[in-house]
């Protein structure tokens, strides 16, 4: 239901999201257990939050490039765009715990 959705977004816009070298063949290359933290993975934290009018127009762009055929999905679904707002960074690539990465350390990276 869309409309339960949208309103467990309102109470709570909490979220995570895991990325892990187990997504690529890089651990099986290297034998690595997808549990083993030399098979790294980064944990973003945060909220998301709906973009404002300002940024509607990028973030449609930005979908619609890459998914095209989202632009025409039924429009009585109540779909609407949102952000990822990261709080905490933690990479997990060495035994000894997580390594804190701030959103500005993150951002400011050089490819």
């Amino acid at each position: 239901d869309p409309l339960l959705s949208l309103l467990a977004f309102q109470v709570n816009s909490d979220a995570s999201l895991t990325v892990s070298l187990a997504q690529t063949p890089y651990c099986r290359k290297h034998r690595y257990d997808p549990q083993n933290p030399l098979c790294a993975h980064i944990i973003f934290v945060g909220s998301i939050v709906k973009v404002n009018d300002s940024e509607a127009g990028l973030a449609k762009k930005a979908l619609f490039s890459r998914h095209p055929e989202m632009e025409s999905w039924p429009k009585d679904h109540n779909w609407f765009f949102a952000k990822f707002n990261i709080t905490n960074i933690w990479v997990l690539d060495y035994f000894g715990g997580l390594k804190i990465v701030t959103p500005e350390e993150y951002y400011s990276v050089k490819p």
